[in-house]
């Protein structure tokens, strides 16, 4: 199995963003610039945050570019698979908002140690846990180990995309035999042909969405068109053949 950290491989120099759907995210996103005085805000933070009812949540959080975040949340002693969520992230008063579209977002204040997580005033509780997301790594463009996340399939003409709910982006997929060459990477895991039958049983014909909660993982592969290389989601199991988007 990889290791919680990720391996820092930096593939961005071979590979291309997902697809946006909606226009030019880093610009519309974060008008501007990606810095806060001298902080570049792109870059891998990590740590374990309380949790009311458990030990603790493994928090990882992925801050790209692009304007897209990824959030893996692992409750402690409480759920077998991380909890995932793919969104836009923002700058607003100094502060980096991390959410979904409908949601009040958390807030983060950068620190010379990471992300802070704090009110939508700037201000940390004077009192309790440190609620400080460290900084490990600049922007990585690595794997993203498994989560649970909910979004939209859709298979056309050999063609597989899933679009995290509530994410501008879309992301090429396949199934995570195809795909997950590492160690440990197909336990079950389904592969093309499987996710494929289940998404035809579903919808009946090719094109029609499909909203489901996968186990899923982020990884890099070959381009869909030309050289290099590009970012795919890989569905390894369905959780959900029924499941809601609760933004769009």
């Amino acid at each position: 199995m990889r290791p919680l950290y990720p391996i820092l491989a930096i593939l961005s120099a071979c590979s291309q963003p997902p697809a946006d759907q909606g226009g030019n995210a880093t610009t519309d996103t974060v008008p501007g610039t990606d810095q806060l005085g001298e902080m570049t805000i792109p870059g891998y933070y990590e740590d374990t945050l309380p949790c009311a009812d458990c030990p603790g949540i493994v928090t990882q959080l992925w801050v790209r570019s692009d304007s897209t975040f990824i959030l893996r949340q692992h409750y402690i002693d409480r759920d077998t698979l991380p909890f995932g969520t793919i969104g836009q992230w923002h700058v607003v008063n100094g502060l980096v908002t991390v959410g979904m579209p409908g949601d009040k977002p958390d807030f983060y204040r950068p620190t010379a140690e990471g992300l802070l997580l704090v009110d939508e005033m700037g201000e940390a509780s004077p009192t309790g846990p440190d609620m400080t997301l460290d900084r490990l790594a600049d922007e990585l463009q690595d794997e993203v180990p498994r989560m649970r996340l909910t979004g939209t399939f859709i298979y056309l003409a050999d063609a597989k995309s899933f679009k995290p709910c509530g994410s501008r982006f879309t992301w090429p997929s396949a199934g995570g035999e195809d795909l997950g060459a590492d160690e440990g990477e197909l336990i079950g895991s389904m592969n093309g042909i499987e996710l494929e039958r289940q998404y035809l049983a579903a919808v009946k014909t090719g094109g029609k969405p499909w909203t489901i909660t996968v186990e899923c993982s982020l990884a890099m592969g070959p381009a869909m068109e030309g050289d290099g290389a590009d970012e795919y989601l890989l569905i390894h199991r369905v959780i959900d053949a029924k499941a809601h988007c609760l933004v769009e």
